[in-house]
């Protein structure tokens, strides 16, 4: 039994590793304004990179980091627009398609 167990794990982690969440406009609909960037992951899952855009640094200004999340897949990409922890609202917020 003990000897069981380990393999079992292997066979689950070695078939998870090759499973890659496929995101849909669906998923993309079930991101609201001001969730934080976990549970924006939650549902989307990581992303394909993180940007803090240079046109939004104001050294000389206080203000909150803006960092975008951009998601890309099948030669589409989504961006995703956070002030602070929390993703931003308004028409900035979500950017993109992943419909074809």
């Amino acid at each position: 039994m003990k000897r069981a167990i380990p393999i079992l794990l292997f066979i689950i982690l070695h078939g998870l590793s090759g499973c890659s969440r496929h995101i849909t406009d669906a998923n993309l609909r079930q991101v609201k304004p001001d969730m934080n960037s976990k549970e924006v992951e939650s549902i989307l899952g990581p992303p394909t990179r993180t940007e803090t855009p240079p046109e939004l640094k104001f050294p000389e200004v206080k203000t909150m980091p803006v960092t975008k999340y951009i998601y890309e897949q099948d030669g589409k990409t989504v961006e995703l627009l956070f002030v602070g922890d929390k993703l931003a609202s308004g028409n900035e917020a979500v950017k993109g398609s992943f419909e074809k």
